[in-house]
C-alpha cells in the first residue's frame, strides 16, 4: 500500500501493550510479555518471529517494511517515507520465508545432478583422449624438434583434465552450505537475517566455476613456424554441446559510459576480464569497469574506426579516412604497428593463432582487400576472384570491420555491398547474407559492427535498422536481437552480448544464450 500517513501502533491481541513478536501458526501479534502465557498452550508448535529494532526510534519495533527503500521501520517512520509502498512487515517475511523453502527444495532436488553431470560420467574424458589424440597424429607428421611443443601442449590438457573433478567439488561443497545456513535461517526465524536473504539459485543453478575446455586446432605444417605446425590449445566454454538461442533475450544490466550528450559512442570491445575498450567521437579510447568508471585514457591522433587485441592483450586500433597506418598501445605508448602505405585500414582483428588481419582500400578508392600479417609478412591476401573481379566493394571509403569465426572462417562485414562476405581460411569464398528485411518498414540492410559467438554464430549490427542480424557460420539467417547497437558490438567472457547506443552513450549487456 502507498501512504503518507501515521499509523495507530499494532497493539498485542491479549493485552494493550504495542506488538513485538508475531506467532505464524495462530497469526496472533504479541508483546514479550504475553508469549510466555501464549506458548503454555503445548497443543500447538507455535512459530514466532521476533521483529528486529527501529534503528531511528529507540525500542520501537519494526511493524511495516518499506518497498522502494526496502526497509523495516516502526509506525512512527511512516511519516518519513512520504508516498512510498508500505506494507506489513508480517507479509514480506512470510513470502521470503516462501521464497527461502522453494529455493532450498531447489537446492536439494534440482541443481545437485547438475554438479554430477560436470564431473564427466566419462563424457569429458572422453573429449580429453579426443584433444590428445588430434595432438599425437599432428606431432606424427612433423619432424623431432617439435617434440618438445607437443609435450608441453599435452601436459595443459592432462592438467585441466586433473583439474576439473576439484572444481566441481568445491561447488557442490558451497552448495551444500548454503543450504544448511538457509534451512537454519528458517528454524530460526531471525527477521532480520531473513530480510537480508538473497537468492543465490540462480548462481547455483548456472555453476559457481564455469568450465571451459582446452580444443586443439591443428596448424599448416611450414618450415620456420614449428609452433604453428604443432597448432594450439583453445578453450572451449561448452564441450557437451552448443548452447541454444533465448526466444527473448534479456538485458541484464546497463552501463553509462563517458560518451553521450556532446560525445558519441562508436565502438566497444570486451576484454575477456570483464572490462571494455570504448572509442567515439573525442578522438580518445577508454578502457572502463563494469560502473563505468574510466580506468584508462588513451588519446590518439583521431577518432577510431575499429579496435582489436592481440593474444598478448595489446590493443590494437586504425583511425578515420584517410590514414595509412595500422597502432598499437603497449600500456605506456601509442606505436605505429603496420604502414600500410597508399592503403588504408578500414577494419581490423586477430586470428586465434596472434596472426593480424586487416581489411583495407586504396587511397584512391579503386581496389579493396583483407590481409593476414605474420609479423609483418602478408601470408594471406583477399582480393579478386579468379576472373580477377573484385570479391569486396570498391569505389568507396566505407568500412569493412571483420572478424575471425572459431572455425577459422573471416567474416567481413561489407556496408557498401549491402552483405556480410564470408570466406574460409584459406581466402576462398564460403557465402554472401544480403539481409532478411521481410518485416514491414524495415529500410535496406546495411550491416557495420560484426562478431561471432561461442557457437560459430554471426552477429552483425544493421545500421539503418538498428538492430541485430543473428547468422549461422554457412551464413543462412537466424534471428534478430532488437536492441539498439549502432555504438558498438562485443561479445564478453560470459557469451554476453554487449551493445552501445551511439547517441545516449549507454552499454547494455545481453543475454541470448542458455
Amino acid at each position: 500500500m502507498a501512504t503518507s500517513q501515521g499509523q495507530d501502533v499494532i497493539r498485542c491481541q491479549l493485552c494493550p501493550n504495542p506488538v513485538e513478536l508475531h506467532c505464524d501458526l495462530c497469526h496472533v501479534d504479541l508483546c514479550v510479555n504475553c508469549v510466555s502465557k501464549h506458548l503454555k498452550d503445548n497443543s500447538k508448535k507455535h512459530d514466532t518471529v521476533d521483529f528486529p529494532e527501529c534503528k531511528s526510534h529507540d525500542k520501537k519495533r519494526c511493524e511495516m517494511y518499506c518497498k522502494d527503500c526496502q526497509v523495516p521501520m516502526c509506525v512512527l517512520c511512516v511519516t518519513t517515507h512520504n508516498k512510498h509502498d508500505i506494507s506489513d512487515i508480517k507479509s514480506i517475511i512470510e513470502n521470503l520465508k516462501r521464497r527461502i523453502a522453494a529455493d532450498v527444495k531447489e537446492m536439494e532436488n534440482i541443481i545437485p545432478p547438475k554438479y554430477k553431470q560436470k564431473v564427466g560420467i566419462g563424457n569429458s574424458s572422453k573429449e580429453f583422449d579426443r584433444v590428445m589424440n588430434e595432438i599425437q597424429d599432428q606431432e606424427d607428421n612433423i619432424c623431432k624438434v617439435v617434440r618438445a611443443i607437443s609435450s608441453q601442449l599435452k601436459d595443459e590438457v592432462a592438467k585441466q583434465k586433473r583439474d576439473l573433478h576439484p572444481t566441481a567439488a568445491t561447488d557442490e561443497k558451497e552448495l551444500n552450505k548454503a543450504i544448511k545456513n538457509f534451512k537454519e535461517m528458517l528454524i530460526s526465524n531471525d527477521a532480520k537475517r531473513i530480510l537480508k536473504y538473497q537468492s543465490k539459485n540462480e548462481l547455483f543453478g548456472e555453476g559457481q566455476n564455469q568450465v571451459s575446455y582446452l580444443m586443439f586446432r591443428p596448424g599448416n605444417v611450414r618450415q620456420g613456424q614449428i609452433q604453428e605446425m604443432l597448432g594450439s590449445l583453445q578453450m572451449s566454454s561448452n564441450l557437451h554441446g552448443r548452447k541454444k538461442l533465448m526466444s527473448n533475450p534479456v538485458a541484464l544490466s546497463t552501463i553509462q559510459t563517458p560518451y553521450g550528450k556532446d560525445k558519441t559512442l562508436f565502438g566497444v570491445l570486451c576484454d575477456g576480464t570483464g572490462k571494455i575498450w570504448i572509442s567515439g567521437s573525442d578522438s580518445k579510447i577508454y578502457h572502463i569497469d563494469q560502473g563505468g568508471s574510466i580506468l584508462k585514457t588513451v588519446s590518439v591522433s583521431n577518432n577510431v574506426s575499429d579496435l582489436s587485441l592481440s593474444i598478448e592483450k595489446e590493443l590494437t586500433f586504425s583511425v578515420f579516412w584517410p590514414d595509412t597506418k595500422v597502432y598499437k598501445y603497449d600500456g605506456d605508448a601509442v606505436r605505429t604497428l603496420v604502414d600500410l602505405g597508399q592503403w588504408c585500414p578500414r577494419g581490423l582483428c586477430h586470428s586465434a593463432k596472434g596472426d593480424l588481419l586487416v581489411s583495407m582500400r586504396s587511397v584512391d578508392k579503386t581496389q579493396s582487400r583483407v590481409v593476414m600479417f605474420s609479423g609483418t609478412a602478408e601470408t594471406i591476401v583477399i582480393q579478386n576472384d579468379r576472373h580477377g573481379n573484385p570479391l569486396i566493394s570498391v569505389k568507396t571509403n566505407e568500412l569493412l570491420l571483420l572478424t575471425e569465426n572459431g572455425n577459422g572462417d573471416i567474416c567481413v562485414s561489407d556496408y557498401a555491398e549491402e552483405a556480410v562476405v564470408v570466406f574460409n581460411a584459406s581466402g576462398e569464398l564460403r557465402n554472401k547474407y544480403h539481409g532478411h528485411l521481410n518485416q514491414t518498414n524495415c529500410k535496406p540492410f546495411r550491416p557495420t559492427i560484426i562478431a561471432c559467438d561461442s557457437n560459430f554464430q554471426i552477429l552483425t549490427s544493421d545500421h539503418s535498422n538498428d538492430f541485430i542480424h543473428l547468422l549461422k557460420s554457412d551464413g543462412s539467417f537466424l534471428g534478430y536481437i532488437k536492441y539498439p547497437c549502432s555504438g558498438g558490438l562485443s561479445i564478453n567472457a560470459e557469451n554476453n552480448l554487449i551493445v552501445g547506443g551511439m547517441g545516449n552513450g549507454k552499454l547494455r549487456i545481453i543475454k541470448y544464450l542458455h
